[in-house]
């Protein structure tokens, strides 16, 4: 595929290296040569200086013959723009990112299709979405989307009063139903776990369950028991666009919603654009006697969105020392992807850079697609496949083909079906197969599929 990447900043450079690294022919234009420097060194990519909004240089860099083109850089009306020169000039599809949606005016006609944008997504409401996944239940760290509408995989904590601690597999009740789902992998220690059978469940893993999102919610339910905390208060750090959104839904659920501002004057203009019921408290994030303030040491879920990285995972910290029931840290920066997972501190870490490079693969429905990565506290990802015509896979038992042992089938999405396969599992040509892999063993798979 053919792929026009417009804006070499945080997201398009996290774009270039994962594209680039699936076969693809991929070029990306950028204002400034500066930023070129990172993708010359590490990627093979073609890159060019210029304006995104320069026919000429569009022209240039081949978006009459793209098959897709990314507007991704940090001007939202240049990406409108560039998307509809390229749509203009014959790219078969375009993505968008957008920071405001109000620019359009479906009552007028002026949507993002008169634009010449097939996909849009904002980087606020992509986090937002994440951010609400684990906000209600106590146990859940992590939700992932698939490709399939109706299926999910959640990462979800045992706890030490979970049903499930200190039981081995094996022994967990039919009442769980557990041939509807696929317990697909543990992380214990910040090591990767395949479970089978005999494997104890035990304080402190991270189990990753897949399968239909209403069956994977019935085993959280057992996961849990019957005294699951309901979380009824939030804290959240930041008066920006995402802890609008965030609050706004806080408060639909009736939640009780303190926000943390750096000043006066930003507590007053965030409540002004905020429906009523919304506690401000000005001051650091970092200073602790601000913190017990706004109740950070007794609030059910603690939420940091500072545009500062730094602030966020040190506020995290601080909220969790206090005494937070659950904390939630988001991070801008691509060097943070890695590094806040692995902070036992933090319960749940979201880089926005990561998330808006999954909404883009989500949005490119490619055969050979990762989405929603990098699983949590482990070098691992998450990659759908689809098995071709002539794959060595098709006809075959999962326990016959001989696949890498790091490799874990999670799912198989054939047609409507949702599949929690098992050895004896035979792969059909046209499943597409959602398999958690090491980044080693992703390249090993690949050939399998095709």
């Amino acid at each position: 595929m053919k792929i026009l990447i417009i804006g070499a900043g945080e997201l398009g450079s996290q774009l270039a290296a994962s594209l680039s690294n699936t076969d693809h022919d991929v070029t990306i234009i950028d204002a400034s040569p500066r930023e070129f420097d990172y993708l010359m060194d590490k990627l093979v990519v073609m890159t060019l200086g210029g304006l995104a909004t320069d026919v000429h240089k569009l022209k240039v860099a081949g978006a009459g013959q793209s098959d897709l083109v990314i507007a991704v850089s940090g001007d939202q009306s240049a990406n409108v723009l560039a998307c509809q020169i390229a749509k203009h000039l014959g790219a078969r599809k375009t993505i968008c990112r957008l920071y405001d949606q109000e620019i359009f005016s479906g009552e007028d006609g002026v949507t993002p299709g008169f634009f010449g944008i097939d996909d849009i997504f904002t980087p606020p409401a992509e986090c937002t979405k994440a951010v609400l996944d684990v906000m209600f239940r106590h146990c859940v760290l992590e939700k992932i989307h698939f490709s399939h509408p109706e299926a999910v995989m959640v990462t979800a904590m045992i706890t030490d009063d979970s049903p499930l601690n200190n039981v081995c597999i094996k022994d967990i009740p039919n009442t769980m139903e557990l041939s509807s789902i696929r317990l697909a992998a543990i992380v214990r220690q910040h090591r990767l776990k395949i479970p089978h059978g005999n494997t104890t469940l035990r304080q402190g893993d991270r189990l990753y369950i897949a399968g239909k999102s209403e069956d994977v919610e019935k085993f959280l339910d057992c996961l849990t028991g019957e005294h699951e905390h309901v979380h009824k208060s939030v804290v959240i750090a930041g008066t920006g666009r995402l802890s609008e959104l965030i609050a706004s839904h806080c408060l639909e659920e009736d939640m009780t919603v303190r926000i943390l501002a750096s000043s006066k004057e930003e507590g007053e203009n965030f409540l002004s654009k905020m429906p009523a019921g919304i506690t401000t408290v000005c001051g650091s994030c970092n200073d602790e006697d601000v913190m017990r303030e706004i109740k950070a040491d007794s609030c059910d879920v603690f939420v940091s969105t500072d545009s500062d990285d730094e602030n966020n995972i040190l506020a995290s910290i601080l909220a969790k020392n206090l005494g937070a029931r659950k904390v939630i840290s988001i991070t801008h920066k691509p060097e943070y992807i890695s590094i806040v997972p692995a902070m036992d501190l933090i319960d749940c870490g979201f880089n926005s850079t990561l998330v808006s490079a999954n909404a883009v693969f989500r949005l490119m429905g490619e055969s050979i697609t990762r989405i929603d990565s990098r699983l949590q506290s482990c070098q691992a990802y998450l990659t759908e496949f689809s098995v071709k015509p002539r794959s060595r896979l098709v006809g075959k038992a999962i326990k016959d083909c001989k696949l890498p042992e790091e490799a874990i089938l999670a799912l198989i999405f054939r047609g409507e079906e949702v599949l929690a396969p098992t050895g004896a599992t035979i792969l059909q040509e046209g499943d597409v197969v959602a398999a958690i892999a090491t980044p080693a063993s992703e390249e090993i798979l690949k050939p399998f599929f095709s």
